[in-house]
This record gives C-alpha cells, sequence and structure tokens, in this order.
C-alpha cells in the first residue's frame, strides 16, 4: 500500500514526527521506514541522553523545555516510565571561562533561568573535585587551570533513550502507524507532478516533487503527500544527490563506560546536596570533558566533543577508539576527579552528532518532502518540540504549538527565513 506520508529514519526524530503528524492527522495512513532491525538502533541508543533546558538561544529554550515538560508529563501523569533523573548539570568553571560567561549568566538569571553557584571549596567537599590544578607539572603541561566557580542547574538530567523510543513507538503502533525494518533507503526518487511519459522525466523544466524513495536492491517506496526525512547523521547523503544542502554534516561521538568500584567513585557516584536522589549531577570539566552519572548501572559515562581536529564524516558502523579515551580524556578527567585515577572503561560506543551551521535544528519544506536533521548532539532533549514543528509544516500551518501551549513560527528553524539566536552558554 502507498502510504500518505512516508518518514525516513526511525530514530527519535522521526517517531517524534511521526507521532505528531498522526495527531493533526488521525486519517493520514504513515509508513516509517529504517536501515537497522527496530526503532532507535542508531544514534538515538547510542546517546548520552541527558537533558537541560538551561540554554541561551530562546529557540533552544522552547524547544528544550517543552520537550523535557513533556517528557516529564509522560513519566509524571501517563505512567511510563522513561528513566528521567532530574540530577541537575553542573558545570565546573574556570575563571577565565566564568569571567567569559559572566555576562551570558546574568542575562539568563535576568530571562528566569535559574541556577546556583558553588565556590572551589565546596566544590572540593561536596564532590572531591581537585580545583587546585596550579603547580601540576602535567596539568601545566596540558594547560590546564583551577577551577574556580561551579554554576548548577536543577532543571536539568539524565534519562533512559531507549524507553523514550519504547513510549513513541508503543504509540504509534496502537495508532495504526507502519513499520519496515532492515530496509535501508538508497536514495530519493523525484518524479514530475504531471508525468508526460517523456524518456528521461523528471526533465529540468517540469515541476518536480519527492515522490519516495528507493531502498537498497530496487524496490521503491512512494507517498502520495509528503516524504519526511528524519535519517540523522545520514541526511547529507540523502540530500546532497538531488541538490538540497541541509547545511548539517556527522561528527563521530564516544562513551565510554566505567564502573564505580572503588570507594572514591561509589562516594562520588552518591554525591548529596544536588538533588532528591542522592546521586551525582551530570558534570561538564574544563576542555568539555563530561561525566554522566548511572546509579542504575553503578556507572559511569564519560566523553568529550572533540571538535576541532575531528573530521565530519559518516562510518556505517562507528566504533570506539580506545586511544581517544586513554590520551583524550583520561587525562583531563583524572586531574580534576582523581577518584578516577587508573579507571579503565568496561565498555564503550560510538555515533554521531547531526552537526548544524549554528548547533540548532534545521527544519523545512521542498517539493513535498519535509527534512528533520541538524540537532547538533541534542536530538532527544529536543525531539519532542521538533515532530510538533514538522507536523506544523506537514499541516501547512505558520505557527507550532509546543506542549505547554508556547508558539514557535516554523519558518524560524528553516532555511530561506531561519531566525535563530546564537548559542552562547557553550563549553
Amino acid at each position: 500500500m502507498e502510504p500518505d506520508v512516508l518518514v525516513i529514519g526511525a530514530g527519535i526524530v522521526g517517531l517524534a514526527s511521526a507521532y505528531h503528524i498522526k495527531r493533526v492527522d488521525p486519517g493520514a495512513s504513515i509508513l516509517v521506514v529504517d536501515a537497522l532491525p527496530g526503532p532507535g538502533y542508531a544514534d538515538t541508543g547510542r546517546s548520552a541522553a541527558a537533558f537541560r533546558t538551561f540554554f541561551y538561544s530562546r529557540t533552544n529554550v522552547a524547544l528544550a523545555a517543552s520537550s523535557v515538560r513533556f517528557y516529564r508529563h509522560v513519566q509524571e501523569e501517563r505512567g511510563f516510565d522513561l528513566g528521567m533523573m532530574f540530577v541537575g548539570y553542573l558545570f565546573l568553571l574556570t575563571g577565565s571561562e566564568y569571567e567569559r560567561l559572566r555576562p551570558v549568566l546574568d542575562e539568563m538569571r535576568r530571562r528566569g533561568l535559574g541556577f546556583r553557584l558553588y565556590d572551589a571549596e565546596e566544590l572540593e567537599r561536596m564532590l572531591g573535585v581537585r580545583t587546585r590544578v596550579a603547580g601540576d607539572e602535567e596539568a601545566e603541561m596540558m594547560g590546564l587551570e583551577d577551577i574556580e566557580v561551579g554554576v548548577f542547574v536543577e532543571e536539568a538530567g539524565v534519562m533512559r533513550p531507549e524507553r523514550l523510543v519504547e513510549f513513541y513507538y508503543t504509540e504509534l503502533r496502537r495508532m495504526g502507524v507502519s513499520f519496515l525494518f532492515n530496509a535501508e533507503v538508497e536514495s530519493l526518487v523525484l518524479e514530475p507532478r504531471r508525468p508526460l511519459g517523456i524518456p528521461g522525466e523528471p526533465l529540468p523544466w517540469q515541476d518536480v516533487r519527492v515522490a519516495g524513495a528507493r531502498l537498497r536492491g530496487g524496490r521503491v517506496l512512494r507517498a502520495r503527500r509528503k516524504v519526511v526525512v528524519a535519517a540523522g547523521a545520514r541526511t547529507y547523503q540523502l540530500l546532497d544527490p538531488i541538490g538540497v544542502d541541509v547545511h548539517s554534516k556527522p561528527k563521530k561521538r564516544q562513551v565510554f563506560k566505567i564502573k564505580a568500584e572503588t570507594e572514591g567513585l561509589r562516594r562520588l557516584l552518591h554525591a548529596r546536596g544536588f538533588n532528591r536522589y542522592g546521586v551525582a549531577p551530570f558534570m561538564i570539566l574544563p576542555r568539555g570533558v563530561y561525566v554522566r552519572p548511572a546509579p542504575e548501572e553503578r556507572s559511569f559515562w564519560v566523553g568529550l566533543s572533540d571538535n576541532l581536529g575531528r573530521p565530519f564524516a559518516w562510518e556505517p558502523d562507528p566504533q570506539p577508539e580506545e586511544k581517544f579515551y586513554l590520551y583524550g580524556i583520561y587525562p583531563v578527567l583524572s586531574k580534576y576527579l582523581p577518584q578516577f585515577r587508573d579507571a579503565r572503561p568496561y565498555a564503550a560506543w560510538a555515533g554521531f552528532y547531526d552537526i548544524s551551521i549554528d548547533s540548532q535544528p534545521v527544519i523545512f519544506e521542498v517539493a513535498d518532502m519535509i527534512v528533520a536533521a541538524g540537532t547538533s548532539g541534542s536530538g532527544i532533549m529536543k525531539a519532542d518540540a521538533i515532530g510538533r514543528i514538522v507536523a506544523a509544516l506537514y499541516a501547512g500551518q505558520e505557527y507550532a504549538e509546543l506542549y505547554g501551549g508556547e508558539r514557535i513560527r516554523v519558518a524560524d528553524l528553516g532555511l530561506s527565513r531561519r531566525r535563530v539566536e546564537e548559542e552562547l552558554l557553550v563549553l
């Protein structure tokens, strides 16, 4: 059967888009297709699955805050456990970082985005952070500076990505949405709106639409109304051949798991004073190393967004690099958090961020194709809002209503009339 809507990609953005299209048009038939054996198997399932609503850009705040509110509603009012824990985010800042960000933080406080400050002595007492590295020969060789301030944000935390995927997938199946897995989309299919039976159609002078997708093996899937491309890091591979620039590119990201098996790491994991769980917050160290608590596993997830030097490139089966942990993450991690000294990962995985031109999502329509890309590592924390914007675009609406009632102009996330604030809270 030829569906009304073909969604390419069963990651979190594709699932949320299908869910909200079905909500605004219950009679539409929808088929979601993915190259892997099930939903959320690619970068969604390889995410660190942390969330925050603390951004400088009003667009980022709107997308993240509404999505987080919806997820909280799903967990607390609809009773579907997403593993959400509001453990908080703790940005550990050097003196120079704090001075650079002070005007940004002052503006965010003026807007009502609350946070707490901790001084170096408090950080040492509560978490065992080594705030003073001056005089350490290795630290000085690495250019590391003393930590002066901790900026703690309460409306932030971690969740289980597979549970969020399960929520949307279960709802979509209940709503009658169809899925086709193990079906890799090789290319998009262009067809004239008014075919004339001329060899070589579509011709340059014809009015053309994106009519569907060709799978590996040759099978063609067509859509009567719209094709939604939510293929994450692979989006550019589908759009470049038809001459559409999505303005986003893939960049590899890696996560390493470390078991809290020493007394020091156990104390750190169960640090008190930050949240009601008695768990350490999600910590961002100088140089971008992050530490995510995973108390259900009695472990930590650690990673680092290496930008300069890491190519924009896609791999069919990305693998974690042991050397990246040993020489990229561990030296910084162990200097500021000595509890991790001699710690080695017991598991690891790699995926991709789909990096946009301004680190904010790109959502637009061209020739009956709706594209949702460029989530830049924030796919999970913004997915529900992105899905609502995709649905508004599908319905021809100028504004999308996010969960909680805030309205956002659909064109603001597009390309030709894009209007988003620069994100200044970048570490």
